[in-house]
């Protein structure tokens, strides 16, 4: 009888060690695809995420800045209107008007500016002042050896190379500050006749 238990209990720990390796086997397959499966849906999350803060608009050189300013002054009209969206710490709606090269009259939110040295801060040589102060900041900090300052982006008009499209995100450069965007896009340029 002895014999018969002996050999039973044998079969039986034969039977669960053959059950061993097979269980484990099953458990490190399903571990492994665990991992995979986490690893492709942070994949996925990741591309959605990236497309969803896509900016297409191209970064700003300096080569690009000086071949659309250039554009502009070759084709601009020496009359026009525009508007321009500004969103960011003030945002607000732009509106200059420019008559023989010079800005005759400016609106905040539709609100009239009332200093004529404020008219052509909107316009588009000032848009290009502004544009010029940042591409020298990244210039001199290229120069340096620094970190650039600043983020820019821009899209310029193909015909006139005023600037359609600005981005300026201030990468928190200075002490204990967040980065901060500012956006500009031009909602309409009319020239005028």
């Amino acid at each position: 009888m002895i014999d018969r238990a002996t050999t039973a209990a044998a079969a039986i720990d034969d039977a669960l060690a053959g059950r061993k390796p097979a269980a484990m086997s099953g458990l490190r397959r399903f571990v492994v695809w665990t991992f995979v499966g986490i690893a492709v849906g942070l994949v996925i999350v990741l591309f959605f995420l990236r497309q969803a803060n896509y900016d297409p608009t191209p970064t700003l050189t300096p080569a690009l800045f000086e071949a659309a300013h250039e554009r502009w002054k070759a084709a601009a009209p020496p009359s026009y209107d525009i508007e321009i969206h500004v969103t960011g710490p003030q945002a607000s709606t732009y509106r200059v008007e420019v008559r023989d090269g010079d800005p005759q009259a400016a609106w905040r939110n539709g609100q009239p500016l009332l200093t004529g040295r404020t008219f052509g801060t909107w316009s588009v040589p000032g848009m290009f002042a502004t544009m010029s102060r940042d591409v020298e900041a990244i210039e001199r900090a290229a120069a340096a050896g620094s970190a650039p300052p600043l983020i820019l982006r821009a899209e310029f008009d193909a015909q006139y190379g005023y600037p359609a499209k600005y981005r300026r995100i201030d990468n928190g450069s200075r002490k204990g500050s967040d980065a901060i965007a500012v956006t500009w896009d031009v909602i309409q340029f009319r020239t005028a006749e």
